[in-house]
Order: structure tokens, then C-alpha cells, then sequence
């Protein structure tokens, strides 16, 4: 959905109620065992039924789709999406049977699909992590401005690109309110139009537009910019979650996953359905008219009450496992409603584009983001201490960080408050007492301590 900013306000309209209605319950059982994944023989038993009897469940505007769910025990049953608003909703309930072929029927009242493009709204100093409000310099019609989220960093051949949308990046296809439609080579920036009062001046470049036109004609909605050089971490981290692996994962039922997003920011929740068909409506331009609906097949569906996980201004987001450490790519989210959120899987949109993920890894000693180590200096005689910015192999700079008394050594470097910066590991070698310095790139901001531990031990993991 895409997140719209009139020039005299914000436009954040998006509440609805959550309705589940078991009409049956299926024919196992118990609830079957296993990850609930696209493999597994019960889903795949639903996901038999469901292509029967999806093409003409959807004839009926009130039906906005279906998927592979699973009801309070825990057996997989056939979910249907209908339209909360629609006037003879109860009678479309009513008339649907309570089960199909021996497979339990699920209801959920939702309110429409919307596409979700358009906290972390601010301009960031590059190198700029991902999971941030971005999109086309031009998204601006009618009276109106638009914004998305920029996700993630991909790569094709050895060129990486800064991954979200279609509607965040191309959807603009008519002249209309602009005089102009999205084309290769235009500016994406950072933060988006939305959080700079409609000003592309006060945001920055950080990519170009390739269009790749994955709408209409594909079952995903993406869309790529070059990355401009220096203006985004090499690594790919996203904010509030670091970098991630680059390798993906399938999705299943129930498991637990999470996004960085423009609205939102870090959200939790868990994929409810599997192998859904959606429909969505999508503009010609920010606050058009409609160009066209597209029916989406094989989508993830995740909880999304009260639109907690998934907001105006989240599309773009990439969903990815709830671990700490480099989480594997699920998902691609572009649509939702106040209860459910739907992402493309991350397979189809990397074959889609021909890309892979970038994982930079955990980089311990980079210091100002670019994703190439640097180096620590400490003076034994003087205490003074310095970080050497390196570019590769060759120095770049120098960052004097003052002199500290010559008991205490630097032992080590990493991100131990996972912000994506590096932070810098003390030990004072006549006391034992041993303090990290949390890092904001070269800047010291505050002090942990890890206490004392007896001078006889020292650490040596770094």
C-alpha cells in the first residue's frame, strides 16, 4: 500500500476488524506433524482442493482470495479472504460450503488488499542501511506525494542494487498529474518524497532507476536502482537488523518472521497462509486512477492485526527469518490489509531478476559503514589511539580518538549492540575491569561496562 502525503498533511487512514469463522473442520484428525511448509503432504492436500475451486471463488467480487491456513488445531484448511465491506458479505459466507473435498473451509473477513508503499524517516549519512523511507524523485501528482521503503541490497553479475517495488519505484505509467512517467535512469532517494515535504531537494540520490516492468505481465512486484557508489552500505545491512544471509528459505506455517520498514520500523509476527491468491488493485500514478488488477498466485500471507506488522509506507519491506544473527531472506511484502500482509517469495523475485542477496557478513572493524574492514591504532608509550579509514588495501583517512591511559588495550572490535557499527573492546591491564565502547561510525557516544575479571585471564577472541 502506498503511503500518500498531501502537501498540507498526511494521509493514514487504515483500520479494519478481524473475523474468522471455521465453517468445518477437516477431515484430519489430529493436527498433522512437521513444518506446514509447501512440501508437506497436508498442504499439499489443500493445495490440490485450492486450485480447483480458487478460479471460481474469485468470480465473485465479494471473494478477495484464498490460501492454505491452518484453523485452532492446527490442521491446514482453506482459508477465503472476503470483503468485510462488501454489502451481502453474511450471505457469501452463508452460501459458502463447509468444506470442499474433505478439506475444511476457513472465512476470514478482511478489508481490501491494497498495495503498501508508501520510525525510519530520517535522512541517514551515507553509507545509508536499507529498511528505509525511499523511492522515485518524482513521485509527485495530483496534489499529492508518495514513498515506499527501499528493502534490500541485491546483486546481478557484480553490480548491486537497492531492491523494493514496482509501485514504489515504476508504477508512475501516465503523464498526467507530473508530466512525466518513471523511466531508467531517474533519481530513487532517500528518505522518500512523503517525508520530505514533498521536496526531492531535501532527500539524496542513493540510487538510479533500472526498470524492469514486473507489472503486469509477472507474479511479483519488484523493482531495482543502481546503487550510487558510496551512497549505501556495500554490506546490505537493514536497519535494526544488521546484515542478513545470502541464501534464502521457503516459507511455512507459524514461523516466526520480521521486516524493517519506512512506517513501522522493526515488526514481528508469523506466516498464517500459504499458496494465496490475491488480487490487487494498483495506480497509474501517486493518487491515480486505477491501471489495472492483478491477480497474484503462490503468495505468502502473514498476521497482520490492526496493521501492526505491515503499514502505509512498509511496502518495499524485505521479510526475513526472526533470528539474530544474518536471517535468511522469505519474502518480498508489497500488500496488506488491517489483518493480513502478503509478500511475493524471495525465490521468484531473485529469479525473476536474475539477482542474489547481498550478505556482507559480520564486518568487526568497519567503522564508517562502507563494508571494508579498517584499522585500529593504539600507542603504548602515549596512550593516543586511532582508527585508519581504509578503502581496501590503500588509507584513506584518519580519526584520532584522544589518549586513554596505557593500562587499558584495545582488545577487540564488533557490533555488539547490533546497530551495524562497529564497537571498539577494552581491557585495563593492571585491574581487570573490562568496558566496550559503543560507536556511532567514529564517534564514541556511551560506555558499558562488563565488570572485573581477575588480570590472570585475558580475552583473545577478537
Amino acid at each position: 500500500m502506498r503511503s500518500i502525503n498531501r502537501f498540507i498533511g498526511n494521509l493514514f487512514k487504515f483500520s479494519a476488524a478481524i473475523i474468522c469463522a471455521i465453517l468445518a473442520a477437516s477431515t484430519f484428525a489430529a493436527p498433522p506433524t512437521g513444518v506446514l511448509d509447501d512440501t508437506h503432504a497436508a498442504v499439499r492436500a489443500v493445495m490440490a482442493v485450492q486450485s480447483e475451486v480458487t478460479p471460481d471463488l474469485m468470480r465473485q467480487p465479494e471473494i478477495l482470495g484464498t490460501a492454505v491456513g491452518v484453523d485452532t488445531a492446527g490442521t491446514p484448511v482453506l482459508t477465503v479472504y472476503v470483503d468485510r465491506d462488501a454489502p451481502n458479505a453474511r450471505d457469501v459466507i452463508r452460501n459458502l460450503p463447509r468444506e470442499f473435498r474433505g478439506v475444511g473451509v476457513q472465512v476470514q473477513l478482511t478489508d481490501k488488499f491494497r498495495a503498501m508503499s508508501v520510525s525510519h524517516t530520517a535522512k541517514q549519512t551515507p553509507p545509508i542501511q536499507l529498511g528505509t523511507s525511499g523511492g522515485w524523485a518524482y513521485d509527485l501528482a495530483n496534489g499529492f506525494c508518495c514513498g515506499g521503503t527501499l528493502g534490500a541490497l541485491v546483486k546481478i553479475g557484480s553490480t548491486q542494487y537497492i531492491l523494493s517495488n514496482y509501485h514504489v519505484f515504476e508504477s508512475d505509467i501516465v503523464s498526467g498529474g507530473n508530466n512525466r512517467t518513471a523511466q531508467t535512469g531517474d533519481p530513487i532517494i532517500q528518505p522518500g518524497l512523503i517525508d520530505v515535504s514533498c521536496n526531492k531537494n531535501l532527500a539524496q540520490t542513493v540510487g538510479t532507476l533500472v526498470k524492469k516492468s514486473s507489472l503486469p505481465g509477472s507474479n511479483v512486484d519488484c523493482a531495482i536502482a543502481a546503487v550510487v557508489p558510496g551512497m549505501v552500505r556495500t554490506d546490505g545491512a537493514i536497519l535494526e537488523i544488521g546484515t542478513i544471509s545470502n541464501t534464502t528459505v521457503s516459507a511455512f506455517i507459524n514461523q516466526a518472521v520480521k521486516k524493517s520498514g519506512r512506517t513501522t520500523g522493526l515488526t514481528r509476527s508469523s506466516v498464517s497462509g500459504l499458496n494465496a491468491t490475491i488480487s490487487v488493485d494498483y495506480d497509474n500514478e501517486c493518487k491515480g486512477s486505477t491501471a489495472f488488477t492483478k491477480t497474484f498466485t503462490g503468495q505468502i500471507v502473514i498476521a497482520n492485526p490492526g496493521s501492526k506488522f505491515l503499514n502505509m509506507g512498509d511496502s518495499g519491506s524485505l521479510m526475513v527469518e526472526d533470528v539474530v544473527t544474518n536471517p535468511h531472506a522469505v519474502g518480498l511484502l508489497f500488500a496488506g490489509s488491517s489483518t493480513d500482509a502478503i509478500a511475493n517469495p524471495i525465490g521468484q523475485v531473485l529469479a525473476f531478476l536474475g539477482a542474489t542477496m547481498v550478505s556482507g557478513g559480520p564486518n568487526r572493524s568497519d567503522f564508517n559503514g562502507d563494508g571494508k574492514a579498517d584499522i585500529l591504532w593504539q600507542n603504548s608509550s602515549t596512550g593516543q589511539r586511532l582508527i585508519w579509514l581504509m578503502n581496501g588495501t590503500t588509507h584513506q583517512s584518519t580519526v584520532n580518538l584522544g589518549t586513554v591511559p596505557t593500562t587499558w588495550s584495545i582488545v577487540g572490535s564488533g557490533d555488539f549492540n547490533g546497530d551495524g557499527k562497529a564497537d571498539i573492546l577494552w581491557q585495563n591491564n593492571s585491574t581487570g575491569q573490562r568496558v566496550i565502547w559503543l560507536m556511532n561510525g567514529t564517534v564514541h557516544t556511551s560506555n558499558v561496562s562488563l565488570g572485573t575479571v581477575s588480570t590472570s585471564w585475558s580475552i583473545r577472541n577478537y
